[in-house]
């Protein structure tokens, strides 16, 4: 289906409702947040009741964000409609989704990952940098005129996702969407400045002992978050938010993994490859999804289980000689005995 079809789907939809539920997904970044709100803001200026949901809760990072107190944990009630933005599958949203509830109502998905599952009655997906980039072009098709609020949220969703810029799928058109926003009034330095230049004492605390142990195997470097540096650090499962990125950056890691131990025996698993590999279809086989070079899947399992079975996967894709295949390392060369 063309991309205006669906626009034209999703106009058609919105004009026969009063009240949507527009849904983040689970362990919420900067461009899910930004995209709900910018699409928030823009609905409500058309006199439609917006209103916010996501199963975890969002982290301190982003209260700068216009609206941001306005998410709850909120399940699906009288909304005759419902929005998921950023989310490859509807596991990726956590408790907020209901067979039964989601079944009474239109599900509109607005997502830019590649690995999307199509769950949606009308799914608007194409693999732009960021949803932000999607939400824009929604609220341009539906003729809403930009703000200052609208703008600075989707600014923050495309700063988020292209880490300033940066991602190899930052685009000619990322580039004159964020102009456009610019010239709505987003501040681009002082989004910037927020998302990356700022973290807590408690997140340094936690991010310490994660990077003292951080291990190597092969092209693949990693850290690990367990539930007890969490309590120990005393902060929740967001602190470990923008870790894989900040690893990602070491000379050694063309992969980058941040294992996160989650309380109900899951391992939330987030990686980040170099342009030349491809972690999607290995976040894909376990149930989560992304793009080439950044995706992420939620595991049941322990924590060293977790981990081998996601190394094993992608030395399997990458079919790896045996001599790759050694035991982990720290950055510095010493060997860290398996757990």
């Amino acid at each position: 289906m063309s991309q205006n079809r669906t626009l034209n789907d999703i106009r058609a939809l919105l004009e026969q409702v009063q009240r949507v539920l527009i849904v983040s997904h689970i362990m919420p970044d900067g461009d899910t947040l930004g995209s709900a709100l910018g699409l928030a803001w823009a609905l409500r200026a058309r006199g439609i009741e917006a209103r916010l949901s996501c199963a975890d809760e969002v982290p301190a990072d982003f209260a700068f964000l216009p609206g941001l107190a306005d998410y709850a944990v909120r399940p699906l009630t009288d909304e005759q409609a419902v929005l998921v933005v950023d989310s490859s599958d509807l596991e990726r949203i956590g408790s907020i989704y209901g067979e039964a509830a989601f079944a009474r109502v239109p599900v509109v998905n607005i997502d830019h990952h590649v690995t999307n599952l199509s769950f949606g009655n009308i799914n608007l997906i194409v693999p732009k940098a960021s949803t932000a980039e999607l939400v824009l072009d929604v609220i341009t098709f539906l003729e809403i005129p930009l703000d200052q609020r609208i703008a600075t949220c989707l600014l923050t969703g495309v700063v988020t996702d292209t880490r300033g810029f940066r991602t190899s799928n930052t685009t000619a058109d990322t580039l004159r969407a964020a102009v456009r926003l610019v010239e709505a009034g987003a501040p681009l330095s002082e989004i910037t400045d927020a998302v990356f230049s700022h973290r807590s004492l408690d997140t340094l605390r936690l991010w310490g002992p994660a990077l003292s142990n951080v291990q190597r195997r092969g092209r693949i470097v990693w850290a690990e978050i367990t539930q007890e540096m969490l309590r120990e650090a005393g902060v929740d499962i967001s602190a470990a938010g923008g870790l894989v990125n900040f690893l990602s950056s070491f000379h050694e890691a063309q992969v980058a993994i941040v294992f996160r131990e989650l309380e109900d025996g899951r391992v939330d698993v987030s990686m980040r490859a170099i342009p030349a590999l491809d972690v999607s279809q290995v976040a894909l086989a376990f149930g989560g999804g992304g793009h080439p070079q950044a995706a992420g899947c939620t595991v049941v399992g322990t924590l060293p289980d977790v981990r081998e079975r996601i190394i094993a996967a992608l030395q399997e894709q990458w079919t790896e000689r045996p001599s790759d295949e050694r035991a982990p390392q720290r950055l510095d060369g010493t060997d860290v005995r398996p757990a």
